[in-house]
Formats: C-alpha cells, structure tokens, sequence
C-alpha cells in the first residue's frame, strides 16, 4: 500500500486546507502585523492533533507489544513527530500568509512540504504505526482498507519520479501558480500534491520497508537525476529576464523587493538549500550502506578467523 501517499491525504481530506482562514482575513497583510498573521484553521489543527495523538497511541502500543524499539525505533518517532511540527509552521504560522505577498515565501513553504516534512514523515513508517492507534476490534477493517488502496503502479520507483516531477514543474508554470494563489481550493490541491507526490517519492527512497524500495546505489541516480531537475527550474526562476508571476507586483514594494528581485530570490530558495537535501540525503543513504557493508565484512573475517584456529 502506499501508506505514506495516502496517510498525507487525511491531513486535508475533511475540507478545504485553509479556506476558512483566507476567507476571514479581509485586512491586507503588512510587515507590522506579519507575526500575527496565525491561521488557526481548525480543521487543519484537528486534523495534525489526530495524526499527531493517533501515531503516540501507536508507537506506545507497539512499543509495548514488541518490548523493544526495533520495528519503529526512537529516532522515527522523531523524524514523525517533526514532520507534524514542520506542517504546522508551514501551513498555519505568518508563513503561509507571507507566502501569500512574496514568491520567495510561497518557496519556502513549497520546499518545506516537498524536502523537509515528506521525508520525515515517510521515516516515521506511519503505515505500521498509525495502524496499532486504533482499537484491536478496528485494525482489521483498517487493514482492509489499507490493501484496497494498495495501487501497485504508483509504488515503482520511476512512476514516483515522474510525478514528483510533474507536481514540481507544472505546479510552477505561471497560470496554474497564479490559480492557486487566486482560490482557495486550487491552492488545497496545489499543497496537497507536492506532499502526496513527495510521500510517494521519499518513500521508495528512504524507507526499507517500501514494496519497491530503492538500492542505495540505485537511490544516489534517483535523487542525483532530481537535484538536477529541480536545480533547472530555480535556475531557470532565478536567471528568466521576464517575471513570471505577475499577481505579485503589486505586493512585493511593501516588503521591500521589486517582482523581480523577489522571484530571484525564489529560484535562488530553490536552486541552493532546497537541491542540496537531495545530495545530502544520497550521501547518507549511501554512508549507511558502506558502514553495513563494512560491519558485514568485519564479521565474515571473524568468523573465518575463529573457524581457522
């Protein structure tokens, strides 16, 4: 099953993302009033506390079952919890009203679900935790229900390439980023496919229980051939003499940075920190890898040693 794709989806599945807290904020924003610009959306808070309270009901229940940490081990339960607070900062701090005035901040926000609450998220095996959060007499059905959304196809590692890649391209093509900036809902199906996209993609990356799940020599082309891309396209953001977004000339002077400069300052987000997790993440992958191989080979020359005395 694609546990990770379709866990992402319960964050916004009960209504629009933050619709509610666009539609009650009639005051335009200004720098005076930037960290009071919380959109405490309900149902996105609701939404963060049950995937939040249900993963601690799980991880204690199968901690308890198990008597060790093997399955899920402390630092996932982190990388999980982590990605809740990342969400949070993205989607409900002045963050997400800053992005609604500045291309830069709108990248931010992107990269933030796309690089850093994905991953996270996904090393958290939410799949096998979230599982044991509901009632003994209730797992079944949920399993059930798990193996009914199991879609093989979007498990193969290229088929998550490739959507990563178009989420990440198409949703920047300049009418479909304006649509969203334009309504609410757009703007709901816009977040949710960079996270649902990046789930599927972290997940045959980094998690070693995937159907599919990448070799790490394998891993460092996958990651290595989407650096590239996404590096283009905040090249391409960062360098294009012509603005392409234009709903945002009339916002950036009040911070401070005309249309340009501030979308340079977007494909320079992009094309810096944002493509370097990528290497990062193949590196460590890798590292991990060359150590088990090591411990590996150091065992073997034990055990030979041992049986030649």
């Amino acid at each position: 099953m694609i546990r990770t794709a379709a866990i992402a989806i319960l964050v916004w599945s009960m209504s629009p993302l933050y619709a509610w807290a666009d539609a009650s904020s009639s005051s335009p924003l200004v720098p005076a009033s930037l960290w009071w610009a919380w959109n405490f959306d309900p149902l996105i808070l609701l939404n963060l506390s049950l995937l939040g309270a249900g993963y601690l009901l799980g991880i204690k229940r199968l901690w308890r079952k198990t008597g060790s940490h093997t399955i899920v081990s402390r630092g996932q339960a982190t990388a999980y919890l982590s990605s809740l607070g990342i969400l949070f900062f993205a989607l409900l701090s002045p963050l997400h009203a800053l992005s609604e005035e500045l291309a830069s901040a709108h990248m931010v926000q992107h990269m933030l679900l796309m690089v850093v609450a994905a991953p996270l998220f996904v090393l958290g095996s939410p799949g096998t935790v979230l599982i044991w959060g509901f009632e003994k007499n209730w797992r079944p059905a949920v399993a059930n229900w798990r193996r009914w959304v199991d879609v093989e196809l979007l498990q193969r590692p290229l088929v998550a390439w490739v959507i990563y890649a178009a989420a990440l391209w198409l949703w920047h093509l300049p009418a479909a980023y304006q649509a969203a900036l334009v309504d609410p809902l757009v703007h709901d199906a816009q977040h949710l496919s960079f996270f649902a996209a990046a789930c599927l993609f972290w997940r045959v990356t980094l998690n070693p229980s995937a159907r599919h799940h990448l070799h790490p020599l394998t891993a460092v082309g996958f990651l290595f051939t989407t650096s590239l891309h996404a590096m283009l396209l905040g090249v391409f953001m960062a360098l294009s003499p012509a603005v392409w977004y234009e709903i945002y000339a009339a916002r950036t002077q009040m911070w401070g940075l005309t249309p340009h400069e501030d979308q340079q300052l977007a494909g320079l987000i992009m094309w810096m920190p944002a493509c370097l997790i990528y290497p990062a993440a193949a590196a460590a992958s890798l590292g991990r890898w060359l150590s088990r191989l090591a411990a590996s080979s150091t065992n073997n020359n034990c055990q030979r040693t041992q049986a030649s005395r």
